[in-house]
């Protein structure tokens, strides 16, 4: 088994990776681990944990929020990621998948309205809202990057009882990752990396 190690932000992508990259991948030869950052993401915090990644893993991926990444000036997705694979030596670069997620987490969860609306109890009202929320910006990957618009702020006024750490993870274990890929190709896209890594050993 290939051991991949996913730095992730806090304890919601943590969950997430547990649940459902770690028994996906492990299909593919991967032996993966979430390691927490614990929030406040920055390159200068990423910066500091990489060596240790370095040191424990084969290959080093990341799950970070756009949304509320420290820092991160005028640069787009894109760059911030080329950002993070410059934190480390030109010889390793190629054992670090930068991903950062748009624009947050809670992304994944306007990719599956219907199995959130179920979970969290909903009405018929709440899921027309969400999927409202879609077709204005075009995908799920899209809502959006305000702090009245964002994903989890939507979700927080939309479901009283939402609760991130909780709540987030299991929505997405029942729907699946199937579900979510076929509407966020940026996710898609870094999990089918994640997928191809154990053919480069």
């Amino acid at each position: 088994m290939i051991r991949l190690g996913i730095s992730v932000e806090g304890a919601t992508e943590r969950e997430f990776v547990s649940r459902l990259l770690q028994p996906h991948l492990a299909e593919f030869g991967l032996a993966v681990t979430a390691v927490d950052l614990r929030g406040n993401v920055s390159l200068d915090k990423i910066r500091t944990v990489l060596p240790a990644l370095l040191g424990g893993f084969q290959f080093i991926s990341t799950l970070y929020d756009f949304y509320g990444f420290k820092g991160r000036d005028e640069r787009s997705i894109d760059q911030l990621e080329v950002a993070i694979g410059e934190l480390v030596d030109v010889a390793q670069r190629t054992r670090l998948i930068p991903y950062v997620q748009r624009y947050e987490f809670e992304a994944l969860l306007f990719a599956v309205p219907q199995q959130a609306v179920a979970w969290l109890q909903g009405s018929a009202a709440q899921l027309e809202e969400m999927q409202q929320a879609v077709r204005r910006s075009g995908s799920p990957e899209l809502v959006n990057d305000s702090y009245e618009t964002s994903p989890s702020h939507r979700m927080q006024k939309l479901f009283a009882g939402y609760d991130k750490k909780l709540h987030g993870p299991e929505i997405v274990e029942l729907a699946g990752l199937a579900a979510i890929r076929k509407t966020c190709p940026r996710f898609d896209a870094w999990v089918s990396r994640l997928e191809i890594l154990a053919r480069t050993e």
